[in-house]
């Protein structure tokens, strides 16, 4: 089985420690991040570490285990079993990721293929009817349709051929140093090279500056090679355990200080005290005159939960093109006194739509403190309608849905709520948008994204979306029994969103009620005259002898219309035109 989305994205694991009940310790998973100052040992280290990572990937993939790397490669490169160690873990960490690319790159082919061929299909069949009834509206731009056809089916048959290969294949395939650079040595003039060897030497720099140790926290420093100190103030320093072959022109160890101030000093020096392990990342940046940092990643103490399903609960309905919230009472009202609030889809660079996603989710963390209560989330997955834009026709849809940042957002959520111990609840969106129209647009006044907020909340605290009981009075003749009994799920409200989908009853028309369900009573009724209605001979039925005359018995969907029209007119409502 599968782990949950919330497993997936938490940042709470466990410790391996056991109480004396048997029980573990959550723990709060957190990164610190400080400068370095330069030492050659960085860079001789960084740049060879990964050429050892390469060669274990490549072993990896030849059938060898994580044991056999840690031993082999200590004698083989020269090198402590803490740094082996450290290298098997980080390749390990890369192939596993290559394995879950590979599996998601078919599946994206897979739906592309399958959504290209059914466009396909509908396409021929919409040209074949063109060609039966040759007008000069229907074959106007006949010929050029038919080539873009030919060449969507040349893309498909190359898909496919894309995906067979993929399944077959059995090497994962990356390119450290980035496939630009890579491309760059055959078009050295065009790229600023004036040789071979000038280009040769920022590839390799581009492949290397980057290292990683796993921490221990049963070790002095809590790290086996890469061990952290406290000195005072928001001092700090990591001393090296220089690898064996580098010995001769460093010594045995490299020791550097770097400042670490605020919360974070804080939660390091928790976790060196509490024996935490500390794993170690020293990288380079490039966009930041080659500036070496570290990273620290360790655990503190959880954050105990403040939130509370008793105060209510905020929901989220998260659009293309508004993320919009809305606080929800116990009671499974929503609060009067602040009604729904809505963010903007954040626009522009990459950096600039993630600082303001940060700064909304800041926003719903900081309300969810006020009320303290949890956040009512849905568990959605773009990824399928994702590998099938090329065949949805709506190129605005398509533009919005591929710069969607569900995932960012609920990542972000999860982490920040995490930190002041708010409860973060994914729910199914399972008919959330119908619901809230149908239930609480118009009682609320609320817009259809809040009022789907409004239905990811109640469904979070365990309420349960019966069909409102004037739609079923109404149109009772096109519903089922258990619809009555099983919230509407059995198929009731499907019903309603196919009827609004096939009558074109747009969002606003639901504010007014009354005139959508006399409307719905007109089309459905006539709807189902069509389809029932039977010519009868000349002269009645064969059972009468051709004696009665006369009107049919009216349907029991025709009794119900004529009885709501006498409530209608007796009332001085007004009327709808079937």
């Amino acid at each position: 089985m599968g782990k949950s989305l919330l497993s997936e994205l938490t940042h709470r694991p466990y410790s391996k420690t056991k109480n004396p009940d048997g029980t573990r310790n959550p723990q709060l998973r957190i990164g610190v991040e400080a400068i370095l100052p330069y030492h050659s040992f960085l860079s001789d280290w960084g740049d060879r570490y990964q050429s050892i990572m390469r060669t274990a990937l490549n072993a990896l993939q030849s059938g060898q285990s994580e044991d056999d790397i840690e031993k082999k490669f200590q004698g083989k490169f020269d090198i402590d079993w803490a740094w082996a160690d450290s290298v098997a873990s980080d390749a390990k960490g890369i192939f596993d990721q290559l394995t879950t690319a590979r599996d998601l790159r078919i599946k994206a082919l897979d739906d592309d293929i399958k959504a290209g061929w059914k466009s396909v299909a509908l396409t021929i069949e919409l040209m074949e009817q063109q060609l039966a009834n040759p007008t000069r509206k229907n074959m106007k731009g006949f010929a050029r349709r038919l080539m873009g056809l030919e060449s969507k089916i040349s893309r498909l048959e190359r898909k496919q051929v894309e995906k067979e290969e993929f399944s077959k294949a059995k090497r994962l395939h990356i390119c450290f140093g980035s496939s630009k650079l890579f491309n760059a040595q055959y078009h050295l003039e065009e790229n600023g090279y004036s040789s071979h060897e000038q280009w040769r030497v920022d590839w390799e720099r581009k492949r290397g500056g980057n290292f990683y140790s796993v921490g221990k926290g049963s070790v002095s420093g809590n790290n086996p090679v890469a061990k952290i100190f406290y000195i005072n103030n928001d001092l700090f320093s990591v001393t090296f355990t220089v690898p064996r072959f580098l010995r001769s022109k460093y010594g045995d160890t490299v020791s550097l200080e770097f400042e670490v101030s605020g919360q974070r000093k804080h939660n390091l020096l928790y976790a060196l005290e509490s024996g935490k392990p500390v794993t170690v990342q020293c990288f380079r940046r490039e966009h930041k005159n080659d500036q070496w940092y570290i990273h620290l990643t360790t655990y503190v103490q959880d954050v105990p939960t403040v939130s509370s399903i008793n105060n209510g609960c905020i929901g989220i309905d998260l659009n293309a093109e508004s993320i919009d919230i809305i606080y929800i009472k116990r009671d499974g009202n929503p609060e009067r006194c602040r009604n729904a609030i809505s963010f903007a889809i954040p626009t522009g660079t990459t950096g600039q739509k993630e600082a303001k996603l940060r700064d909304i989710v800041c926003e719903i963390v900081k309300l969810a403190e006020l009320y303290q209560c949890p956040i009512a989330c849905e568990n959605l997955d773009f990824s399928t309608r994702k590998n099938q834009l090329r065949h949805s026709g709506s190129k605005e849809y398509n533009r919005i849905l591929s710069g969607f940042i569900y995932d960012k957002f609920r990542s972000y959520l999860v982490v920040r709520a995490e930190k002041h111990g708010i409860l973060i609840l994914f729910k199914s969106p399972f008919m959330t948008s119908i619901i809230g129209m149908v239930k609480y647009m118009q009682k609320y006044g609320l817009n259809s994204a809040s009022s789907a907020a409004m239905v990811i909340a109640r469904r979070a605290m365990g309420f349960r979306e019966y069909i409102p009981q004037k739609w079923l009075k109404t149109l009772t003749a096109f519903f089922r029994p258990e619809d009555w009994k099983d919230v509407g799920f059995g198929g009731g409200w499907k019903k309603i969103s196919a009827w609004l989908k096939k009558f074109s009853i747009r969002r606003p028309h639901l504010f007014q009620l009354d005139t959508v369900l006399r409307f719905l009573l007109n089309s459905l009724v006539n709807e189902s005259q069509k389809k029932t209605h039977k010519r009868r001979k000349p002269g009645g039925s064969d059972k009468s002898g051709g004696s009665r005359k006369g009107k049919a018995k009216p349907t029991e969907a025709q009794v119900l219309l004529e009885r709501e029209e006498a409530v209608v007119t007796n009332s001085g409502a007004f009327t709808v035109a079937p």
